[in-house]
Order: C-alpha cells, then sequence, then structure tokens
C-alpha cells in the first residue's frame, strides 16, 4: 500500500510540476535548441578557424575569457570552460608552451596561478573575433538588425536569469 501511495505522490508531483509551455519535441525545446545552436557555432567557428587562426577553440574561448575578465586564477578558468582543473592545466600547459599565455604565482596566495595573455595572444585574438563575427553573420542570416539587436536582448535576460540562480 504505501509504494501505491508513493507511486501516486509521484505521479501527482509530475503532473503538478509539468509545465504545458515546455514541449515534447527536441526542435521545440528550450534547452535543446540553446545546446544545438552553441554545438553547431562551435563547430562552424572550427571550419572557418583552420585557415586563420592558430588555435583550438577552447584555446579561444581561453584567450576570450582573459579579454574578458582580464588576469583570472585556473582555477575560475576551468570552471568557465567546464572541464575539470585537470584537463585545464593540460590545455593551458600547450598554451604555455606555444607563447599564448603566461603564469604567474598570486602574490596573495602562493598556492594560486593566475592566468594572463602574452602580446601574441592579443594580436590574434582580432583573427579569432573576425571568425565569431563571421560566424554570428551566417547563423542570423536573413534576420533584421531589430531581429538580431532582439535576440541579443533576449538570450541577455536569459543569462542574466540563470546566473542569478548558479553564481550565486
Amino acid at each position: 500500500m504505501r509504494s501505491l501511495n508513493c507511486a501516486a505522490s509521484i505521479a501527482e508531483f509530475a503532473a503538478a510540476s509539468y509545465n504545458p509551455r515546455m514541449k515534447t519535441q527536441l526542435d521545440e525545446r528550450f534547452g535543446f535548441l540553446i545546446s544545438d545552436v552553441g554545438r553547431l557555432t562551435g563547430k562552424r567557428f572550427d571550419d572557418l578557424a583552420k585557415s586563420s587562426v592558430d588555435l583550438t577553440r577552447a584555446q579561444c574561448r581561453v584567450l576570450a575569457y582573459l579579454a574578458h575578465y582580464g588576469d583570472i586564477n585556473q582555477a575560475r578558468l576551468a570552471d568557465l570552460l567546464e572541464v575539470a582543473p585537470i584537463s585545464a592545466g593540460r590545455l593551458l600547459d600547450r598554451m604555455e608552451e606555444g607563447g599564448w599565455i603566461e603564469r604567474t604565482a598570486n602574490p596573495q596566495d602562493r598556492r594560486e596561478r593566475q592566468v594572463g595573455m602574452t602580446p601574441k595572444a592579443e594580436r590574434t585574438l582580432g583573427k579569432a573575433r573576425k571568425v565569431g563575427d563571421e560566424v554570428a553573420l551566417e547563423a542570423l542570416d536573413g534576420f533584421s538588425d531589430d531581429e538580431a539587436r532582439q535576440l541579443i536582448a533576449l538570450l541577455q535576460r536569459v543569462r542574466g536569469n540563470l546566473s542569478r540562480l548558479v553564481d550565486r
């Protein structure tokens, strides 16, 4: 009898928590669309970057975050990249060997390593941004300027909503 009540409670919860605005078709599901647009954008970036940027997409993301945030520690960078700290460390090792980044000890906490861009990286970042701009133009083909601005504004609101919950 108890398991029947538990099953009924789960069913009641599922019925009460179901959001009828969320569709079951993948091409109408918010999370799937966001992820798939990111996947396709990344693949297109890779295709275009092969001929103009001597960096992988992950390395370009590192430079983009460093350009945005300034020098930051490896742990924060790993979090932004959504990779394990050990994976970020390996990526940064390759970038340091290539002369793209420099790592220094944090004077306030010697256990912490700060990551910063080199002049070589700053020069290349412009090329990576041009590739990103080209991908955006292709992705927004057929959108009016107002529609493109509106999409960006809506995505910024979505990010803000989720950031308040995730980055507490």
